[in-house]
């Protein structure tokens, strides 16, 4: 390998490694933001007697849903808990699921392994990972329907992400397809 290609490589090799250490943050950020506001949920009561009233809210991707409602002076149902506990689960878990096949792609660049069938097929898992978290986001914009207490902040959905998301994907079947046709090239010479 030519020198400057060598330089190249050393640099990809350690921005992939600062990328997937932010990564490893993002990670840890999703679980203890999806364990403080499960906390929350779980553990809020608020008394609607007497001089003082509090109002608690959870926020996700633009969906604010109050803990205690003090219009009217009424406890959030146990239902609405579990509902809201189902969606804060499967809003984290979509969030987690693109930062780790983010961190799988930037741990395969890190070893050297850019043009490979391999890395294509992780950054295709990377845009069907964005895919989903856009349809979570576009359901997110009903789910305030079914949940007294939430309120929808965003406008759009997530139409913007499932479009992200399927431009990812057709890139990884253009690397994928040029990857294939490299490693057939080298086996010619």
């Amino acid at each position: 390998m030519r020198p400057e290609n060598e330089a190249r490589l050393a640099r990809i090799r350690r921005i992939s490694e600062i990328l997937r250490g932010i990564c490893k943050v993002f990670l840890g950020l999703c679980v203890l933001g999806f364990l403080i506001q499960s906390r929350i949920l779980a553990t809020t009561r608020c008394q609607t007697e007497g001089v003082v009233h509090c109002v608690y809210s959870l926020g996700f991707s633009g969906m604010e849903f109050n803990v205690s409602d003090v219009t009217d002076h009424d406890l959030v149902t146990d239902f609405e808990r579990v509902v809201v506990g189902f969606i804060l689960a499967l809003g984290y878990g979509v969030l987690f699921n693109c930062g780790y096949q983010l961190h799988q792609l930037m741990g395969n660049y890190s070893r050297g392994d850019i043009f490979t069938t391999e890395s294509a097929g992780q950054i295709r898992k990377w845009g069907l990972a964005c895919i989903l978290w856009g349809a979570f986001n576009l359901g997110l914009s009903l789910a305030p329907h079914l949940i007294a207490n939430a309120h929808y902040m965003q406008s759009g959905g997530g139409l913007s992400q499932v479009g992200i998301g399927l431009v990812i994907v057709a890139i990884s079947w253009f690397m994928e397809m040029a990857a294939e046709m490299r490693e057939e090239q080298d086996l010619v010479i």
